[in-house]
This record gives C-alpha cells, structure tokens and sequence, in this order.
C-alpha cells in the first residue's frame, strides 16, 4: 500500500505577505488632520516601544518623555518612516543594512537632542 503524502501546498502554509508592497510616505505632522494625527502618533508609540525593546535603547537615546519633544517626535518619525520603506516589499536586498546605518546615525542624533533638552529619568524638562 503507498502512502499518500501531502502536496507541498498543503503540508506548508503558503507565504504571507505583511510588508507593504510600496515605501509609505513620509509623515507631514503639521499637515494631519486631528484623527490622522493621532492614528500616526499611536502607529509612532508602537514602533517606539519595539525599537528600543529591540535594541534596548536606554533613555539617553529616548526618554519617557520623547512626545513631549517635537525634535524627537520628527526624528523618531523619519526614522520608522525609512525603516517601513527597508523592510516594504520592494526594497532592494541592501535596504535593511543601509537602514542600520543610518540608524547608526540617527541615534547619535536623539542623543544629542536628548542632551539638550536635560530631561533625565522621571524628570521632564520642557
């Protein structure tokens, strides 16, 4: 007696999509509507708390109180931005390693936006 095996379409769920297949467009803050607004901001706080569970960023890169900053608000938002557009499904191979670097880069950035603004741990400063 044979035995039937499963067709390879059946024994391995089939691919599933989750990238967009498109870079997303940068974000105009100014130019959202009170409920875009607040959409991209929660889409914002998602990334936020991966990116720094993810590469364990510490407060002097992004504080507690970074949407209390407009400069780490834009900062943090063309940074998601570029890193939708490495990981959308047409980016080239090399996106997420060019992202790396200008992640690189952009962290240096926060930190020196975090220096000035002299927040610390549980003490925000306007």
């Amino acid at each position: 007696m044979i035995e039937e095996h499963p067709e390879p379409e059946d024994f391995l769920a089939g691919p599933t999509l989750m990238q967009d297949a498109f870079p997303p467009l940068p974000v105009c803050w100014p130019a959202l509507t009170p409920k875009e607004r607040s959409e991209q901001f929660q889409a914002l706080a998602d990334w936020i708390n991966w990116l720094t569970a993810c590469y364990t960023l510490d407060q002097r890169v992004i504080p507690a109180c970074w949407s209390k900053h407009t400069a780490l608000i834009e900062e943090l938002s063309a940074l998601r931005t570029a890193w939708l557009s490495a990981f959308a499904a047409t980016a080239p191979g090399s996106a997420p390693l060019e992202w790396h670097s200008h992640f690189s880069t952009a962290r240096q950035r926060l930190a020196d936006w975090v220096s000035r603004t002299g927040c610390r741990p549980g003490a925000h400063r306007p």
